[in-house]
């Protein structure tokens, strides 16, 4: 693969993470379009008419709207970046400029009760394979710590710190690092898992092949980790799930116990306290409590009469 193509070019000015998770999906984009997957260069070649047979195609394989506008995105800056290395001409972007996205129904997204986060564990906790002490781990970390996806699969051995109990993330969003802290439940989970997977360096989370080896060198996809979710958040009843769900209880659960919303925020990675309000789940019932709860001294109501 040419270092000098439009797609190494473009994958280049991303993060880290989003690197990771937009090469896999345009691998996953070539894979259905049945592309030869060596092939990059059939992402600068595509026009208008190819942009909606990708579309279509992306639709019957059963891709939410907003993973084909994402895609959608990418494979039209790549094509930006041909245009000025004079591989596409500038009449072939402004047609795929003019591709509207997508609508999708606008998913507020949801908490997990306790209920529901105890079902979850119950339901893990069955499988003792390699497999199933490595996923109990991660949901453990991604509900202890509120991680995104991208920044789960991108960690390392060397971002764990048992003494204390911390993981480094780095290249998050925005490209910032930060330090998490992991709950004790979270950590002994963590640690049964570490046992199995050694303390080699390499990736933290890592695929379990059928003979139970798990390959150091190798990460976690991102749709991994989506399928997983949906998958295990769908047999206890929750539907429509997705990581970032986990991430939302995550935030929920510290609000409800009452942990200031600044603190939340640089738990959470959030630059802004606006974005970390947008996740707050806490329900109607929370509200009324609260409210139930308000008081001042010597105004009870009463006449007195």
């Amino acid at each position: 693969m040419s270092t000098a193509s439009p797609y190494s070019l473009y994958l280049s000015r991303l993060s880290a993470n989003s690197k990771k998770s937009i090469s896999s999906q345009l691998r996953s984009v070539a894979k259905i379009m049945d592309w030869p997957v060596d092939d990059v260069s059939r992402f600068h070649r595509v026009n208008y008419q190819d942009m909606l047979q990708i579309r279509a195609m992306l639709q019957h394989a059963g891709w939410a709207a907003r993973s084909i506008n994402r895609a959608q995105v990418a494979i039209r800056n790549i094509v930006k970046i041909a245009v000025m290395m004079k591989l596409a001409d500038s009449e072939q972007l402004s047609q795929l400029s003019t591709l509207s996205q997508l609508k999708h129904a606008e998913y507020p997204g949801t908490a997990l009760t306790q209920k529901q986060v105890q079902a979850l564990f119950t339901l893990l906790a069955r499988s003792r394979t390699e497999t199933g002490i490595r996923n109990i781990a991660m949901f453990a970390v991604l509900l202890g710590t509120g991680l995104r996806r991208s920044e789960l699969v991108a960690l390392e051995l060397k971002d764990f710190d048992a003494n204390k109990q911390t993981l480094l993330v780095r290249n998050g969003k925005g490209n910032k690092s930060r330090t998490v802290f992991l709950p004790d439940w979270s950590l002994n989970h963590l640690k049964n898992w570490l046992t199995l997977r050694s303390r080699q360096p390499g990736y933290l989370f890592c695929p379990v092949q059928a003979s139970g080896k798990v390959k150091l060198t190798t990460g976690l996809s991102v749709w991994l980790v989506l399928r997983l979710v949906k998958s295990k958040l769908q047999r206890i009843g929750v539907e429509n799930a997705s990581p970032h769900d986990l991430r939302r209880t995550f935030i929920t659960r510290l609000l409800e116990q009452n942990v200031d919303l600044n603190t939340v925020r640089q738990m959470a990675g959030h630059a802004s306290i606006t974005t970390t309000t947008i996740y707050d789940k806490r329900d109607m019932q929370f509200m009324q409590q609260a409210a139930r709860s308000l008081s001042y001294s010597n105004t009870n109501g009463n006449s007195g009469r």
